[in-house]
């Protein structure tokens, strides 16, 4: 019996290159524009809230993680508003350089607070080139658990809502393949599917304007 043994050889610098080669060919033949850009945010959908230990009925702490996983932090400006359940403003402060924010309220512990917060940073760069803007919505109710029979221990609950992106796509950074743009009012983004996306990166992406045009981008990361 004759044994035939094929030994591959991988080269990381190899395979980048022809897979780059391979989204140039992609791009030429359906006109599809590609970015370049060195990424320093996360997704918008990776961030959520945090209630912090040490919360109480009248007292209320939060933690937003974009601080860590946005660069440069010294950058970051979070804007916060809490309202209560008739619009009315609980409390509002603008932060810098802070994943924290703690203040009391009067706010019965039966009605429900909502909190915003929009994460911005004109010196890192989101997926679609532009510069990071996350916006969070969510809100909190205070919950009771009964820990051993007649005895309650009470918390302030966040609904677990994540970041949406805040930001306008742009042609900022981008090496256009094709004729470019002029200014359109963007309508929404669609993936491939015809599914309403974030822009993410790695991914065929269906940019559709005001005017009815499309705009075909990949956005390599």
């Amino acid at each position: 019996m004759n044994v035939l043994i094929v030994q591959f050889t991988f080269n990381p610098e190899k395979t980048r290159r022809m897979r780059t080669l391979a989204l140039f060919t992609l791009a030429f033949a359906f006109n599809v524009h590609v970015s370049y850009a060195q990424v320093t945010s996360v997704g918008c959908d990776s961030m959520a809230l945090v209630v912090n230990v040490g919360s109480q009925e009248t007292a209320l702490s939060l933690y937003h993680p974009g601080g860590y996983l946005t660069w440069p932090p010294s950058e970051n400006v979070m804007d916060w508003s809490f309202t209560d359940e008739e619009g009315n403003v609980v409390y509002a402060e603008t932060l810098v350089d802070n994943n924290f924010i703690s203040f009391s309220h009067n706010v019965p512990i039966t009605d429900t607070l909502f909190v915003s917060v929009l994460l911005t940073n004109d010196s890192s760069i989101y997926y679609d080139g532009n510069p990071v803007a996350c916006l969070i919505e969510d809100y909190l109710t205070w919950e009771e658990t009964e820990i051993i029979p007649g005895s309650l221990i009470g918390s302030w609950t966040l609904g677990g809502a994540v970041g949406t992106y805040a930001g306008e796509p742009s042609n900022m950074g981008e090496l256009i393949l094709g004729l470019p743009s002029a200014a359109k009012k963007l309508v929404s983004v669609v993936d491939i599917t015809g599914r309403e996306v974030n822009p993410e990166p790695n991914q065929l992406l269906f940019f559709i304007y005001e005017d009815g045009t499309v705009e075909k981008r990949y956005f390599l990361r």
